[in-house]
């Protein structure tokens, strides 16, 4: 594809009809996953009991009353609202486990988890994309078979096994999380790649005599950079989920450990904020994948 074919398609992605399509699936999709969280709390065991209950100094009629009046302020759909105007001003309710509110929770603990998923989601993105170039560029047979073996042979290792490992060897967490993420990466990058080394452009090229450098940029990285893009997006998703092992495991006061103890606990608002903000993470990832493809 030429530079001036890969703007205009480009430029299509970026369409107001386009964007303004992609901009209402995020939010549904985030009402929608507010919506189950939402329901998660307020079906939730012992949500309608309070300390009435245990008032010697009322009587059942009254009791009776204000469970009936709860009952009708707490319905479903008023219930979401609220839940949704609270959690737009970062009110995510009090955790049961912890006896805090959950935001403080949360704003406390982001900035660790933050700093594992930045460096191990780029460093899985590097060596990924490095060994599946490895296997699809030079064309030599031991080459391509290492990368091949070294992929399978961490895919085979659960995440929390390798965090175990470099706890243990004190060394990098964020690199349990990156060779995590490496050959989930390694098996798309290396397709993606594929599809591009073997094209009829670069065929073309190649018996014209470009050198392997000027080939490389033009037509493989060029050209592959949406679906690389893309690609970067879910990687985030994935190394956010090992984060939830690797923390729990080693320890890590982050979001991740938070979640393992919330879910343990049965914390129920604190799962219903984490399962919110990862809604809107997976939401964003998805919009941003679809305006690069």
């Amino acid at each position: 594809m030429t530079p001036v074919g890969r703007e205009s398609t480009f430029a299509s992605r970026l369409a107001p009809g386009r964007l303004a399509l992609g901009f209402l699936t995020f939010i549904a999709t985030i009402l929608i996953g507010g919506f189950a969280a939402a329901a998660l709390v307020r079906y939730s065991p012992g949500f309608d009991v309070d300390e009435d209950v245990l008032n010697p100094h009322l009587s059942p009629a009254t009791i009776a009353a204000r469970h009936a009046q709860r009952e009708v302020e707490n319905g479903l759909p008023r219930f979401y609202l609220r839940y949704l105007a609270r959690a737009a001003h970062g009110d995510f309710g009090k955790s049961e486990a912890f006896n805090l509110p959950v935001s403080e929770l949360l704003r406390h603990r982001a900035s660790i988890s933050a700093g594992l998923l930045v460096r191990g989601t780029l460093g899985g993105l590097a060596l990924g994309s490095l060994l599946a170039w490895l296997s699809v560029w030079p064309r030599r047979l031991t080459l391509e078979l290492s990368a091949v073996a070294t992929s399978g042979l961490l895919l085979a290792i659960p995440p929390a096994v390798l965090a175990l490992f470099f706890f243990f060897r004190e060394w990098p967490l964020w690199l349990a999380v990156a060779l995590a993420l490496l050959p989930r990466v390694f098996g798309t990058a290396r397709s993606i790649l594929e599809d591009f080394y073997s094209s009829p452009a670069l065929l073309a090229a190649r018996a014209r005599g470009l050198g392997s450098a000027r080939l490389a940029i033009t037509y493989v990285l060029g050209p592959a950079a949406p679906q690389l893009a893309a690609l970067a997006g879910v990687a985030v998703v994935l190394a956010f989920g090992s984060l939830i092992p690797i923390e729990g495991l080693c320890d890590v006061p982050g979001i991740g450990q938070l979640a393992l103890k919330g879910a343990l606990a049965r914390d129920l608002p604190l799962l219903s904020a984490l399962g919110l903000i990862i809604t809107s993470l997976v939401a964003g990832v998805q919009w941003m994948g679809d305006l690069t493809r």
